[in-house]
């Protein structure tokens, strides 16, 4: 039976790619643990079919038990080094995409900075062109101010 990822980590996913991608992520990552929970199936059913024919030529050995146990602890190490791998890999991915997330918004950031700019030099240009056209002796008194005219 499947595991599902847990609403965490989706939330995260949705967060940071988007609901799309973040279920892509998701079906990949339970997708890998489907395949791991089946190859732990098949090979725990490979084993007892082994053991059956086993038992039904001759009765096991301790040493016979030894060794499967050795073999099924071998297999568990297996799973949990590849579980390791995979949560490696999706931290790693993690890591990544939050660079590039903080990158993109650096960039939104300075361009809204720019526009923002530019606004505010038509507003205060705006402001002056009415503010003169609507008094004359305004303009008059700025360029005095300014030393433009005495």
């Amino acid at each position: 039976m499947a595991r599902a990822i847990d609403l965490e980590l989706l939330q995260l996913l949705e967060d940071k790619l988007g609901k799309e991608e973040a279920r892509k992520v998701a079906k990949a990552i339970e997708l890998g643990l489907e395949i791991l929970e089946k190859r732990a199936e098949e090979l725990a059913i490979q084993k007892k079919l082994e053991l059956k024919d086993e038992l039904t030529k001759e009765l096991a050995s301790k040493a016979d038990i030894q060794v499967l146990k050795t073999e099924i602890q071998a297999v568990r190490t297996e799973m949990q080094a590849m579980e390791q791998r995979l949560e490696a890999k999706i931290e790693l991915f993690r890591k990544e995409l939050d660079g590039k997330i903080e990158r993109e918004i650096l960039k939104l950031e300075h361009k809204l900075e720019h526009k923002f700019n530019i606004i505010m030099f038509f507003i205060i240009i705006s402001t002056l062109i009415i503010l003169f056209s609507i008094n004359k002796d305004a303009l008059e008194f700025l360029l005095k101010v300014l030393g433009l005219i005495k």
